[in-house]
């Protein structure tokens, strides 16, 4: 089981490296959903993905 929670841990920072991507698309100068709806929908889902991973971790941890 040690190995599937680390095998969570890397897809989690895989995440939150795309997520730190996303971050870096966003126009700071025109916040609007119409200028940065791309990069709002790509954080939401990729912050989902982590949030995910960070419970099915849990549940594996819970079972030992």
């Amino acid at each position: 089981m040690k190995t599937a929670a680390t095998v969570f841990n890397v897809i989690t920072i895989i995440f939150v490296i795309i997520l730190i991507f996303w971050l870096t698309q966003l126009n700071f100068d025109d916040l609007s959903f119409k200028e940065n709806s791309n990069v709002y929908f790509g954080m939401g889902s990729v912050s989902l993905m982590i949030f995910a991973m960070q419970m099915i971790k849990s549940s594996i941890n819970k079972k030992k």
